[in-house]
């Protein structure tokens, strides 16, 4: 927070430049919020679709991968794929885009401190919803996000490794 007394702040300059900031951190937080949004539902749906790929592919017998002495179906490297590409959206999102969000938050909780120490009715919101939904939540929600279908995906592999025999020729 700004340095000076509040006693300095007679015309109000640092007021207006904190309430500027606040409103920028409200955008920036929306702005992740949207990013993220988006990163999992084209994630989640595209990596939902390449297991639907995997699941229609074993239908077709024969389409099977021959790795020197060991056969298997089409459809478990297509589902490794779509575990791979599960994990990369997750580390971008989780290490990244959430990273972001969680700085802006924390700035404009900060700045909600600020302004409820001079005048409780203004701001708060940020602190509100972090209050309704704590960081550590958060984490476990998105956790939960992504460890749910990558557990999908891990049975649904191993099921086609130990269970799909391939027609012998």
């Amino acid at each position: 927070m700004p340095a000076q007394n509040d006693s300095d702040d007679s015309s109000g300059t640092i007021t207006r430049l904190l309430i500027e900031e606040w409103k920028t951190v409200i955008q920036t937080q929306m702005h992740f919020n949207e990013m993220i949004m988006r990163l999992r539902g084209m994630g989640v749906g595209v990596v939902t679709g390449i297991f639907g790929a995997a699941a229609y592919s074993l239908q077709f017998e024969r389409l099977n991968l021959h790795f020197g002495k060991y056969n298997i179906h089409a459809a478990a490297p297509i589902v490794f794929f779509g575990i791979t590409l599960l994990i990369a959206v997750f580390i971008l999102d989780y290490h990244y885009y959430f990273k972001l969000l969680m700085g802006a938050v924390k700035r404009g909780e900060e700045l909600d401190k600020y302004f409820k120490e001079r005048s409780p009715e203004l701001l708060g919101m940020t602190t509100l919803i972090s209050e309704s939904i704590p960081e550590a939540k958060a984490r476990s929600l998105l956790l939960a996000f992504y460890g749910i279908p990558l557990l999908i995906g891990l049975v649904f592999i191993l099921l086609i490794l130990l269970g799909h025999a391939p027609k012998s020729e």
